[in-house]
């Protein structure tokens, strides 16, 4: 992978990087912990097309439209964050295993 596929993280420095969706990045740290779905941990392909995780909201969201259309992908609005980041924010969290 070249640092054309990376993220330059201000707290983690150059690293790869993921999608994760609007409501885990902009949870504060002090929140009780709350399900994610992690497109990794999937079989089902077209899961990951929006992000790599995503909240309980964003698959009820994803579930109910039945694919990652505009609605639902307007709804999880996606964020890149490192790897690093995304390590601490699967840490705060309960992963939900579809």
């Amino acid at each position: 992978m070249d640092n054309s596929e990376k993220v330059d993280c201000c707290k983690h420095g150059l690293m790869d990087y993921a999608l994760v969706c609007q409501h885990l990045v902009n949870q504060s740290t002090d929140h009780h912990p709350i399900e994610y779905f992690d497109a990794d941990d999937e079989n089902e392909p077209g899961r990951s097309e929006v992000g790599n995780v995503w909240c309980k909201s964003c698959d009820d969201m994803l579930l109910s439209q039945g694919d990652w259309n505009e609605v639902a992908a307007a709804f999880a609005a996606p964020k890149i964050v490192c790897v690093a980041c995304l390590k601490e924010i699967k840490a705060r969290n309960i992963n939900g295993k579809l």
